[in-house]
């Protein structure tokens, strides 16, 4: 068994439309930063990267790397995928990330983040515990009927330190901790970012996708009495360091917070203020009061989606976060999407990232261009 730490990358399931295939170079990029990271930080032993496709690794031709091929034929389960690589390689520590992970997360910050971990006996330590993006774990065979279970990685924190009841230790919120990449709205944000790591830098900067909604919410975010809202699973933290860096005035609608990591999602469970305030007064008048109250929004819509007890297809979650409404084929988040490019406001629509680390990040655009540390 192996008992040092072993990063466990995960990268695959691209999508076909051309959003999808955006945001997935990138999230490629971000992972190949990512393993250069870890690796320069000494924090680990070995890198195995399981993917359906080895091509984008080319470039870290240099790095010693073992891939490990998602099987052939069968559909992707996170859980019983992640628990296979644990159990096969028999690995006892393990820092698992999946490939949009941590894009402004140093090697000096990974030696931070493992120190402790690096020597305990049983520990969990994570970016966040409501909604994981990355996790170390040890010991990790004895819990793989635990990760086995897990649909997604969003959960898997919670679970072990819920149900196999090992200490956590939570990073504190940051820009570095929080931001990932899952939306293009996350690209667009992190296109703004003055801290990238090279592969994702030179990605972003071939993202033909327009900047004037960025530039728009910074710019009311810059502005001395304006007004923005920040709608979704967004956070305390984030709240904190927009009141801390700005003067303008906040209209925060926060719900759902842990909705995937709870179960709450898969359940039928979503509940949603503002969803039923929606279905009261419909689409137009939603976005019309939106538009007559602030300046600039930022949305985590699958809020909203899930209380209604939809979930479109990503291809239409990435395309309505773009307006790109005649692309959606879900007929109530058609209507939404058409109803939001007209919403004549700066309006950045995702999902949790946008409100929690995404927020967090344009934050730190904001500090820089005013020549703050």
């Amino acid at each position: 068994m192996d008992s040092e730490v072993v990063l466990v990358l995960m990268v695959g399931g691209g999508g076909s439309s051309p959003a999808e295939m955006v945001v997935h170079r990138a999230r490629e990029a971000a992972a190949c930063d990512l393993l250069e990271a870890v690796l320069e930080a000494g924090c680990v032993s070995r890198a195995i990267v399981a993917t359906d496709n080895p091509r984008w690794l080319e470039p870290l031709a240099h790095l010693p790397l073992e891939v490990d091929l998602d099987p052939p034929g069968e559909p992707f389960h996170f859980g019983r995928r992640l628990a296979d690589v644990v159990r096969r390689h028999r690995l006892e520590a393990v820092l698992y990330a999946g490939g949009g992970s941590a894009p402004l997360m140093f090697p000096v910050d990974w030696q931070g983040v493992l120190a402790e971990f690096i020597t305990a006996h049983s520990m969990v330590v994570t970016n966040n515990l409501h909604s994981s993006d990355w996790v170390a774990f040890r010991p990790a065979e004895a819990f793989c009927s635990l990760i086995a279970g897990q649909e997604r990685d969003n959960g898997l924190a919670w679970v072990l330190v819920h149900e196999g009841g090992l200490p956590v230790r939570v990073l504190p919120p940051s820009a570095s901790s929080r931001f990932d990449l899952d939306t293009p709205a996350d690209l667009l944000i992190a296109r703004a970012h003055p801290g990238l790591l090279p592969h994702l830098r030179a990605t972003l900067a071939e993202l033909d996708w327009p900047e004037e909604v960025v530039e728009g919410v910074l710019e009311v975010m810059a502005r001395e009495g304006s007004q923005l809202a920040v709608i979704g699973r967004s956070s305390s933290a984030a709240w904190a360091s927009l009141e801390e860096s700005t003067r303008c005035w906040v209209r925060l609608f926060v719900e759902e917070r842990g909705m995937i990591a709870s179960g709450r999602l898969r359940r039928g469970e979503v509940r949603s203020l503002l969803a039923e305030y929606l279905e009261r007064v419909g689409v137009e008048a939603f976005f019309s009061t939106l538009s007559g109250l602030v300046d600039a929004a930022l949305m985590d819509n699958r809020v909203i989606l899930a209380a209604r007890g939809v979930w479109p297809s990503r291809a239409d979650r990435f395309s309505a976060d773009l307006f790109r409404w005649w692309e959606v084929r879900d007929p109530f988040l058609r209507v939404f999407a058409r109803a939001a490019a007209g919403v004549g406001i700066p309006l950045l629509m995702g999902g949790q990232s946008v409100v929690s680390g995404g927020l967090l990040a344009l934050v730190g655009v904001l500090r820089q261009r005013k020549g703050e540390r």
